[in-house]
């Protein structure tokens, strides 16, 4: 045989046994990653410690504390953070959640609240604060009063953490808009919003006037007329028993 084929030959067989020995070697490293990542995913080595979370204005560190606790001692290979995160969303005020790992013990909470825009009037009479989701977020306490108190005619079973009635939901805007905007500056305060069995909405002030504002539909720009046509009036030393502003392009305006 040719000697040039035979070191060829010779060649392409030590290639061979040279690749065959790296998958081997690779092989070995790979199972003793995964048995390692196994060991220390079943072992406390970076078991959760520590749970940190910033200063919040209604969640407390207690409420995130209990949320949280049946990720402690696990080990952060092995806790599910959408697991933790999914407690967290119980919470009433909380509006959206991120959980980290932060090796080598700890667990980072990210979280941004609700801030209540109105009271809700439950059909037991208890009073409760609403976000402008319609998320019920707690029972209402004597510092809540400046916010528009929401009056409606449909059943609401109130719960923390749960949402009103669809009619209540769609009348929401109006009390977003009259809460802390500058559009509703120089008007007499807000008594309530009532929202009738079929969704009519209704704003009544502390001087008796009414900004009636019949279905949901539109209401920011109802809103607008209504209460510009309020301004007017007022600017003008008269009194107003109400503004019609059912249909936005055929207001109607009845003076005391």
């Amino acid at each position: 045989m040719d000697r040039k084929v035979k070191e060829r030959r010779r060649l392409v067989s030590r290639e061979r046994g040279r690749r065959r020995a790296g998958l081997i070697f690779l092989g070995v490293i790979v199972l003793a990653a995964a048995a390692l990542f196994l060991w220390l995913r079943s072992s406390d080595v970076f078991a959760v410690e520590q749970i940190t979370a910033p200063a919040t204005r209604h969640v407390t560190q207690e409420q995130i504390a209990d949320a949280v606790e049946s990720a402690r001692g696990v080990s952060l290979l092995k806790v599910s953070t959408g697991d933790v995160e999914e407690a967290l969303r119980e919470l009433p005020y909380v509006r959206t959640v991120h959980v980290y790992r932060s090796f080598p013990h700890g667990l980072e909470v990210r979280l941004e609240e609700y801030d209540p825009v109105a009271r809700l009037e439950a059909s037991d009479g208890e009073t409760w604060l609403m976000a402008e989701n319609g998320r019920l977020l707690e029972k209402s306490g004597a510092e809540a009063g400046s916010l528009p108190l929401v009056v409606t005619a449909a059943e609401v079973t109130a719960l923390a953490g749960g949402t009103v009635p669809q009619t209540v939901l769609a009348a929401m805007p109006v009390a977003v808009m009259l809460t802390g905007s500058e559009a509703v500056a120089g008007l007499p305060a807000v008594e309530q919003i009532l929202v009738a069995a079929g969704g009519e909405v209704t704003v009544r002030l502390e001087d008796g006037a009414e900004l009636r504002l019949g279905v949901p539909i539109d209401l920011k720009h109802k809103m607008t007329v209504a209460i510009g046509i309020i301004q007017e009036y007022l600017r003008d030393g008269k009194a107003l028993e109400y503004v019609d502003a059912s249909a936005a392009d055929r207001v109607a305006v009845k003076a005391q």
